[in-house]
């Protein structure tokens, strides 16, 4: 037995200095090893960051391997990116992406032994790291470094395309928040928060949430815009000081939506070029005297200006009620302002044609309204259908018109009367005016020949049924625009022997005045020399007879209306 009492206590003695030997030298490897050393391995303890902007929320172990106790939390989330960047060189890019669009990332990592895997994603307005081990355990699943590189290729080209989309994507839960966005709405955010290097951090802005409370219907479009601020440079581009979009939004089974925003600063800017063009033109067509009636392509009014409702003696009210072309020419018969047709059935027939003498640009017509007045009425085609009709007064022209030709009429009727042939030639050349004599002389039509024959033409003429003389050169000559001109006269013998004294009479701008007056031969007792008498003696209440060269110039003389009593 005392044998077996000393084994004991020798047992007990050598177990209480193995114990002692192994404090002691955990305390040396302790006060040789770093503080991250201590604590229990990766693979048996995930670890797990939290980030709000920047700041970490979660609570800092001990036994850390990464971030120290006395870490500053304001500057945790660079912090840990620089501690683990020797375990992947992407992980930098990778929490820059998560820090400033949300990107989720999952990488491979090795410590010492240890084969870790590093993930990063968006939780609620939080960054999540986690960093644990690769092996099969609660809460994770061994991936194929083929399939998890193939996977990892296949979402860094998505985000790719994503970015390089020239629209901004987001997506947002269904309390509001975004979740994802791509490279262009955090270009947009940073645009809008106008930083010259902005940091921009997760969470994202909703900078549409305004605009999308309560978000429109699948397969619609909602016009957006946002505010620039006043020293952004794209300002003096943007309409009306704004970044327009069309956006639109589907709906996901989680209730959460996707949105795309479609710029539509071009669209918004012409559409308010084109309505600061319809207000230029409607200021314009203000001020026309001619009345402007515009039929869109189902006929209705779209478009009139002051001068329609002076002319046309419709109220404004009835115009911009849009009515339609039948129920508006309708409204002009009734008011007499336009003829009166012969019966309904051709009053429509009328209408028709009208319509397409409008489409066709080839309906043009003169309305001569009961009361005295006339409208000179135009049709035009406008695009998508459209029509446009246009109405002027022009009864001061017509009657000013009819009193010309009135006039006309009358000159011509005391140049027939004259026993002389007469012709005028314009300052170019032309023939203007003969008279019946001149016609039965030559054997002419005046319709044929005025307005076509020039002055050698007709010189040619002349001289094709005369006698050799050297008048038709002088003509020709005295045609030509010259400073100084003054009338003469000479003597001609037509082939039949029928002698005529010339006379060529300047007129004013340049025209010129050829006479032929008919002689007495010898034979009939008067010399070739001497000029005509007329033997009819005048009435009793005509002026006393004038010279046909003064004759002439008078009746050839412009007219013009005499002014306070004189000429």
């Amino acid at each position: 037995m005392p044998e077996l009492y000393t084994v004991i206590l020798f047992a007990a003695v050598s177990l209480l200095s193995a114990a002692i030997g192994l404090v002691a030298a955990s305390y040396v490897m302790g006060a040789r090893m770093p503080q991250t050393a201590k604590g229990v391995v990766f693979a048996d303890a995930p670890r797990r960051y939290e980030f709000r902007e920047g700041y970490l929320l979660s609570a800092i172990d001990p036994n850390d391997a990464f971030l120290r106790s006395d870490t500053d939390r304001s500057s945790a989330f660079d912090l840990l990116g620089r501690a683990l960047k020797p375990l992947n060189p992407d992980l930098p890019a990778r929490f820059i992406g998560l820090a400033r669009r949300g990107e989720a990332f999952l990488l491979p990592a090795t410590f010492g032994q240890d084969l870790l895997s590093i993930a990063g994603r968006v939780e609620h307005d939080r960054l999540v790291i986690t960093i644990g081990p690769s092996e099969a355990g609660t809460g994770r699943q061994v991936v194929d470094s083929a399939s998890l590189a193939a996977l990892d290729e296949e979402i860094s080209d998505l985000r790719q395309a994503l970015d390089a989309a020239r629209c901004p994507i987001w997506r947002m839960s269904p309390d509001g928040r975004v979740i994802w966005a791509n490279a262009p709405y955090v270009a947009l955010v940073e645009r809008v928060a106008s930083v010259r290097h902005p940091q921009v951090t997760w969470p994202l802005p909703s900078l549409f949430a305004d605009h999308l409370d309560p978000p429109p219907e699948p397969g619609s479009l909602r016009r957006c815009h946002l505010a620039l601020p006043h020293h952004d440079a794209g300002i003096a581009t943007a309409p009306e000081g704004a970044l327009w979009f069309e956006v639109a939004v589907t709906r996901q089974a989680d209730n959460s939506l996707w949105c795309t925003a479609l710029p539509s600063d071009r669209l918004v800017g012409a559409e308010i070029s084109l309505r600061n063009f319809v207000q230029t033109l409607s200021k314009t067509f203000a001020q026309l005297p001619i009345g402007l009636a515009i039929f869109d392509k189902r006929r209705e009014l779209v478009l009139f200006n002051p001068a329609l409702v002076t002319l046309s003696t419709l109220t404004p009210q009835f115009l911009s009620a849009r009515p339609g072309l039948f129920a508006f020419l309708d409204a002009l018969r009734d008011h007499q302002r336009m003829p009166e047709p012969k019966n309904y059935r051709s009053w429509r027939d009328e209408i028709a044609r009208l319509e397409r003498g409008a489409e066709d640009g080839t309906f043009q017509e003169l309305w001569t309204l009961p009361g005295g007045q006339s409208f000179r009425v135009i049709g035009r085609p406008h695009p998508d259908g459209a029509l446009a009709f246009m109405f002027e007064d022009i009864t001061a022209e017509v009657s000013l018109t009819r009193k010309f030709r009135s006039d006309l009429d009358m000159y011509q009727a005391l140049l027939d009367d004259m026993p002389a042939a007469m012709a005028v030639f314009s300052a170019e050349g032309r023939l203007s005016l003969v008279n019946a004599a001149y016609a039965a002389l030559w054997g002419v039509e005046p319709g044929a020949v005025i307005g076509v024959l020039s002055v050698t033409e007709a010189t040619r003429t002349w001289q094709a049924r005369a006698r050799p003389s050297g008048i038709w050169g002088d003509i020709r000559q005295f045609a030509l625009p010259q400073s100084d001109r003054a009338g003469w006269s000479d003597a001609i013998v037509l082939g039949d022997g029928r002698a005529f004294r010339v006379d060529v009479v300047p007129l004013s701008g340049g025209a010129m005045a050829v006479s032929f007056h008919c002689r007495k031969t010898a034979a009939e007792g008067q010399t070739p020399d001497a000029p005509i008498t007329i033997q009819a003696s005048p009435p009793p209440f005509a002026p006393p007879p004038m010279p046909a060269q003064q004759q002439f110039a008078e009746a050839a003389r412009p007219y013009r209306p005499a002014t306070d009593g004189k000429e």
